[in-house]
């Protein structure tokens, strides 16, 4: 068994900072990834043997992150990094349990940290089933990092700047764009607006920037825009698509046809929170902020002592507050190792926190924007498939709802609904919502399907190789 001071779940921004922050002060640091190499989705890089030749199609973000992971290699002596790890339960005697290689094993910990990240939205609506349909993070990930582009003929359909980035790199990489779709219509009060923006100009010159990009392209931005189903015989060969009243409902009316073979979509993120969930962590549901995550202190620290949560999955927040709340974890580790003393922690948290708190403006200012309307869960029919892994139909839902399933967890076991090999990270978000919009939801309905070790698919040969004891 592995013993860590401090071991870290995630190699994105916030958990590489956390790990820097720590280990420069002298505590043993040992971080897991599921990746080859650190960067997480934001800094991701490219596998060995591949080499960067057009620094563009990886975005602003890129040439941002070499940095941050130069300074994380420079400290290799001191972080103990665990590549394509995956971990796969927590235990209450401060344990976890994680595969590497082709075995299983354990590593003990005194402090761990939560850098989990967060994944797309997943949104039901006819024909999203249909090979062709990606997730914009699915196909951010085949350009940057596969170099493969996901269409000839690509609608992305969705709300939020990570639409515009995605928009840049497909035709950055050659890619052709039909239209970018944005559900919000971007009316906000001005004077607010101002305030978010205040001293957040980076961000504005970014999102200008990729927008001249994309108007050169002459790639139509159709906003209060909505795309209602996909066609096609095997594969997608057209989308429906129509403007939307500001609650994302179809205007009617307004629905017609376009020709495409691609549509990626991206109408938010969702928190990975299965860790923390097994872990017996308190957590809330804030449906801007990515669905349930964990409630935290000032210092980052969950309600079970000794571990913390940053980044996406404790609060949808993009990378510059990830790696703001890195630096906050890192430091409350050290102090409470006694590496670092009191004050300076203090000094160093307070400096911290007031970057954080202009950067939270504009989080606010994006959340207003982009929060998820009611119309987004209504896109469903009777036949449209919830559940991918096990087929598992909204008309199966309410029938299951009608015979007295009250919460989510009745709804699992009278369909097996979140059963499947994804256990309930593309269901289980969007049954959350369609349960509160049926006229016959509880009121105390709102939780999520609940996780069991493993909680990603393990094969029986790994685990059996794990040893004695393990």
């Amino acid at each position: 068994m592995i013993e860590s001071e401090f071991a870290i779940i995630g190699g994105g921004p916030g958990g590489i900072t956390a790990a820097i922050e720590a280990a420069k002060a002298g505590v043993n640091v040992t971080l897991l990834d599921e990746n080859e190499r650190p960067g997480g989705q934001i800094y991701r890089q490219l596998e060995e043997g591949f080499k960067v030749t057009d620094p563009g199609v990886f975005g602003i973000d890129y040439e941002k992150g070499l940095e941050l992971l130069g300074q994380f290699n420079s400290l290799s002596d001191r972080i103990q990094y665990l590549n394509n790890a995956t971990v796969w339960g927590i235990f209450k005697d401060s344990t976890l349990a994680f595969t590497h290689g082709a075995t299983s094993s354990k590593l003990s910990f005194r402090n761990l940290l939560l850098a989990t990240g967060a994944y797309d939205r997943p949104v039901p609506f006819p024909g999203w089933t249909l090979p062709g349909v990606f997730t914009a993070g699915g196909a951010q990930k085949l350009v940057k990092t596969e170099r493969v582009l996901p269409g000839k003929k690509v609608l992305l359909a969705g709300t939020g700047p990570l639409q515009l980035v995605l928009a840049y790199q497909i035709l950055k990489a050659g890619g052709k764009i039909e239209a970018i779709l944005e559900a919000s219509n971007i009316n906000i009060n001005w004077l607010k607006g101002l305030k978010g923006i205040w001293g957040n100009w980076d961000f504005l010159k970014e999102g200008w920037g990729y927008l001249r990009n994309i108007q050169k392209a002459n790639v139509p931005l159709l906003r209060s825009h909505m795309i209602l189903a996909a066609h096609g015989d095997g594969q997608v060969e057209e989308a429906v698509i129509a403007k939307v009243d500001k609650n994302w409902r179809p205007r009617p009316g307004t629905a017609r046809k376009m020709p495409v073979d691609t549509i990626c979509l991206g109408y938010g993120l969702v928190s990975t929170t299965e860790l923390a969930l097994l872990a017996e962590c308190d957590h809330t549901y804030d449906l801007g902020l990515g669905g349930f995550i964990p409630l935290r202190n000032e210092n980052l620290e969950t309600t079970v002592p000794g571990i913390y949560a940053v980044g996406d999955g404790a609060g949808v927040a993009g990378s510059k507050v990830a790696i703001e709340e890195g630096l906050i974890a890192g430091v409350s580790v050290a102090r409470s190792l006694g590496y670092t003393s009191d004050a300076d922690a203090k000094n160093h948290i307070r400096c911290v926190q007031k970057r954080l708190a202009k950067l939270n403006r504009f989080r606010k200012l994006l959340d207003e924007m982009s929060m998820p309307r009611a119309g987004l869960f209504e896109l469903t029919n009777d036949d449209t498939i919830v559940c991918r892994c096990e087929e598992i139909t909204l008309k199966e839902i309410k029938d299951a709802m009608a015979d007295g399933g009250t919460h989510t967890k009745d709804i699992k076991r009278m369909t097996r609904m979140g059963m499947g090999p994804c256990e309930g990270r593309m269901c289980g978000p969007a049954l959350i919502e369609i349960m509160r919009r049926q006229p016959n939801a509880h009121p105390d309905a709102l939780e999520c399907l609940p996780p069991r070790p493993s909680i990603k698919p393990i094969a029986l040969g790994v685990l059996a190789a794990s040893g004695r004891g393990e």
